[in-house]
Parts: structure tokens; sequence; C-alpha cells
């Protein structure tokens, strides 16, 4: 048996001493495990989700880190990590820290774009809030010639619209924000109703700001998804840090691989990719199958969808 580091783990070894700090905070954060439970406890369409589900939801080559401007005309530009780094400080421009799209798998393959920021202070010295609906507006307006038209031949236009998430995992907090979730989005406030055949709008949703405030201190929150972050982000040595995380919050840091192996150097990816699938398998086949007890979706549906194997579906029809 042999036992190798995830991904995740091997940056926490790499980042931990500047943890906190922009570009190394960054690199950990964008690991699918921890994007996946980020998303579940933020994005109200994936909360009945488990999180081996989600991340088979997360496309993963859609994962930019510090490679997409805010500014408009500038949001579909992609650019080299080094370049940007050394330099956007000098001239003040605004980059997503992490953007990605989620796709439903409830047979509809519904998109949904997500934007992760992580932020040093919670009060900068403006409005936090101002700066993520700045965000989450360049988030849909970019969409435009992408996702939705304006073209009048096009019958649906801006119905083709997908909804945004820019979440914002705040660490340094003031006592009237520490251990926190909050999510701002539009909903209607009726002024005047002069009939009672009234019909509001739909979707109202479609821009979501949410800042997660930490405790800033690990084991203090109650909820899952900041103490998770709490432990991440604390200062502790990697190796207790990586503990605690695969312990208690289910995080993977090594993977056990039950093949026989002359020499380490002989280990292939397909084997390493072998081990996780199979795990992944059992909790996707577990998940969809509770999912079509609640009546959540259908065979027909998940077949539909094109996102699952002949084989996945035929467990399912057993």
């Amino acid at each position: 048996m042999t036992t190798i580091q995830t991904i995740l783990a091997r940056d926490i070894d790499t980042e931990n001493i500047d943890i906190r700090y922009d570009r190394s905070v960054k690199r950990v954060l964008a690991n699918t495990p921890l994007l996946a439970p980020i998303t579940k406890y933020t994005v109200r369409e994936l909360k009945n989700y488990s999180i081996p589900m989600i991340e088979k939801c997360i496309d993963a080559d859609s994962i930019q880190v510090s490679q997409v401007f805010v500014e408009p005309g500038l949001t579909n530009r992609k650019i080299l990590n080094d370049e940007l780094e050394s330099k956007i400080p000098s001239e003040g421009r605004a980059i997503f820290d992490i953007r990605f799209t989620i796709t439903l798998p409830d047979g509809s393959r519904t998109k949904i774009i997500i934007n992760i920021e992580a932020q040093q202070k919670s009060n900068p010295g403006y409005s936090l809030l101002n700066r993520g609906i700045f965000y989450a507006s360049r988030l849909i307006s970019a969409q435009l010639s992408v996702e939705f038209t304006n073209d009048g031949s096009d019958k649906k236009q801006y119905d083709n619209m997908k909804k945004v998430y820019s979440i914002w995992i705040c660490m340094d907090c003031p006592e009237n924000k520490k251990d926190s979730i909050i999510n701002y989005s539009f909903e209607p406030h009726i002024i005047y109703q002069g009939n009672d055949k009234l019909k509001v709008y739909e979707n109202c949703d479609l821009m979501n700001i949410t800042f997660i405030h930490l405790s800033g201190k690990p084991d203090q929150s109650h909820h899952r998804l900041i103490s998770m972050l709490d432990t991440l982000l604390a200062k502790m040595d990697a190796e207790t840090k990586k503990k605690k995380l695969q312990e208690e919050h289910n995080l993977p840091m090594t993977i056990k691989l039950e093949k026989e192996m002359n020499d380490m150097c002989n280990l292939s990816a397909g084997i390493r990719e072998e081990g996780i699938r199979d795990g992944i398998l059992i909790g996707e086949i577990n998940t969809l199958r509770d999912m079509l007890k609640a009546g959540l979706t259908t065979i027909e549906k998940l077949r539909e969808s094109g996102l699952y194997s002949p084989d996945v579906l035929a467990a399912l029809s057993n």
C-alpha cells in the first residue's frame, strides 16, 4: 500500500507560512475539495447536494486564478499570473481572485458563474458591499455575447443570462461581523397593487453577493464552513493543520493506493486518478439515489444531461 499527498495537502505545505496573503491563499482556495464546501454553504442551488457531487459539478477547466480583469472591456481577457502580479499593483486595476463555473446535476444543465474573493480586512475604508456589487455586476455584463445576446433575432436574448455569486471570505472581522454568513440579492418590493392578479418577475436573485465572516479562531464557530476556513487560515504548523482538516472536516490530505509497485518513480497519473475516481463514483451513485427518492430528478433527466456514464445510470436503474 502506498500513500501519497493530495494536491491540496501539497499546496498547504508550500503556502502555509503565508497562507493569509494574497497569492498564497488564492492558490490554496482554488483546489476543488475546498471550492465544493464553500459553494455548498453559500450557493442556494447546491445546499442539498453532497460534497463529492458538487466537486463533479465544478468545471475544473473553467477555474481561473488572477487571470481575469474586473474592469469593462477587460473581463474576458486572459493573461499569465506572473505578468498580472507584477504589473497590476501600480496600475490599480481590479482582478477576480478566483472565477469558475458550476453546472447543476439536475438534468437542466443550469450553469452558475462563481467568483471567490479572499479579503484580509472586512473594513478596508470603503463599503465592501459596494465593491461586491461592482464585481457581481461585471460577472453579469461580461456574459453579453458569451452566454446571452441583445440581438433582436434571438428570441431568448436576456433570458439566457446566468446566475452569478460573488463570495467574499473575510478574515480579520470586527466583533459585530465575526462568525456569520450573509447573502445580499435582489427581491421585489411592491409599491402599489391595484389588482389581485399581480405577478412579479421570477429569478430576482440572478446577482448574489455573499460574505463569509470568519470567527478568527479554529474550533470557535459552530458552522462547518466557517470552522473549516478558520482552521485552514490559522497560524499553526502544516502537519497539525492537515491532520485537523482531514479528521475534523473530511478534506482529503492523502490517497491510499491498493496497488503493488516496484518503484515509486513508476507511479503513473492513471493509477492516482483511479484511486480518486473509485471513491467519487460510490459517493456520486449514493447521492443520485437520494435525489431520485426525494423526487429532485429522474433517470431520464440524468440521461439527457449527458453528465453521467452508462455504468452510473445502469447502477441507478437496479
